[in-house]
């Protein structure tokens, strides 16, 4: 009976270092004008771009990115032959969906993809300041999380449906 370790096969592509962070996270938008005032108030920032086709804001390591809806489905091929940005976004059928009214027991109401994201900041103090301003400032809040960590989340709704939160560190082992 061997008991030597396997050797690796050394065919086999050597896994890259995992990522450090999520770099671009992507929101797709009825009216980029209007999502883009929405989160330049309630971030207190201003974008790093901003076109007909998207807006982008930095937040710390990562870029938050609003799409205008359908205007990423077709492949954007670079200038000077420095590559190809795949089309993105819903799926024509989806696309449908989200470009009509659905009518609910409540009225009518636009169909939404409610992409979810969270904000960081350091401290349940923050979250809880956010909270206030967001109140204060009309943001419509959809709920709120202790968890069991110590962390502490508040959940908003932005004029897409999104589902948005701002969290504090003890929501997950590694924040």
């Amino acid at each position: 009976m061997s008991t030597s370790t396997p050797t690796a096969d050394p065919c086999s592509p050597r896994r890259p270092s995992p990522p450090t962070h999520v770099l671009e996270t992507a929101l797709q938008v009825q009216d980029v004008v209007a999502s883009t005032k929405f989160y330049k108030d309630l971030l207190g920032i201003e974008p790093d771009l901003n076109t007909p086709r998207m807006s982008t804001f930095p937040l710390g390591n990562t870029t938050l990115l609003l799409f205008q809806l359908n205007a990423t489905a077709d492949d954007s091929v670079l200038p000077e032959s420095r590559g190809t940005i795949p089309g993105h976004g819903p799926s024509d059928d989806i696309l449908a969906l989200l470009n009509q009214t659905q009518t609910t027991e409540t009225g009518s109401s636009p169909a939404f993809l409610k992409q979810h994201f969270c904000l960081a900041v350091p401290s349940r103090a923050d979250v809880e300041t956010w909270e206030r301003y967001m109140a204060a400032t009309g943001v419509h809040i959809t709920g709120t999380v202790d968890w069991p960590r110590g962390g502490r989340s508040v959940y908003f709704a932005d004029l897409d449906g999104n589902v948005g939160e701002v969290g504090s560190r003890g929501i997950w082992a590694h924040y």
